[in-house]
């Protein structure tokens, strides 16, 4: 295994507004990145929070009991239970080395912005494959993650499709020295060798 096996990467997309919940493209994902590189995920619709007293989910019946409260005009409920999801969610954001964003065409986000940002102001590999192509991302996005190289399939840390990001993170995985952009931000822990 190369430098990204046992990195820890947490797989970010909207999750309210898509017919799955995001489930299908995040284990198809994961099952690669594990497999590719010995890489570990973490997934907020299969979170690894374990409590008696609070639940974390988002997903499936915990995703319709949202829609219902928010239907119901029950905000302070739906506000507690959020409050707890968004704490997880970004605690995953905390604990990875890696983000992993995937962006369909014309999904309204709110929290997986939020995560984009708290990981960039982290200073994190902030990776983004965006469907449809760069031509389909935000303008926003051009200003807060890293944009060169510009190459055939990816501009930075910005990618028109899975391949493209497994060709980089292939070179990551395997380079002498952390292909560009941002080099520096590419700091994996080695906790299990202590």
């Amino acid at each position: 295994m190369g430098r990204l096996n046992d990195s820890l990467t947490y797989l970010c997309g909207p999750i309210d507004n898509v017919p799955d919940d995001g489930i299908e493209w995040r284990r198809k994902v994961a099952s690669q990145l594990k497999e590719r590189y010995g890489m570990k995920v973490l997934d907020p619709t299969d979170k690894p929070f374990k409590s008696h007293t609070v639940n974390y989910e988002e997903i499936g019946d915990e995703k319709q009991s949202s829609i219902n409260l928010r239907a119901e005009g029950r905000f302070p409920e739906l506000a507690e239970k959020f409050r707890a999801i968004v704490r997880a969610d970004l605690r995953c954001v905390d604990l990875s080395d890696i983000l992993i964003c995937y962006m369909p065409k014309g999904v309204k986000m709110c929290g997986t912005i939020h995560e984009i940002i708290v990981s960039t102001n982290s200073k994190k590999p902030t990776l983004v494959v965006v469907e449809g192509g760069r031509r389909e991302i935000s303008h926003w996005f051009w200003g807060i993650l890293p944009s060169e190289p510009h190459e055939e399939d990816r501009s930075g840390w910005i990618f028109d499709s899975w391949e493209a990001l497994f060709d980089y993170l292939d070179e990551v995985d395997e380079a002498e020295e952390i292909p560009e952009p941002k080099a520096s931000r590419w700091v994996l822990l080695d906790v299990g060798s202590r």
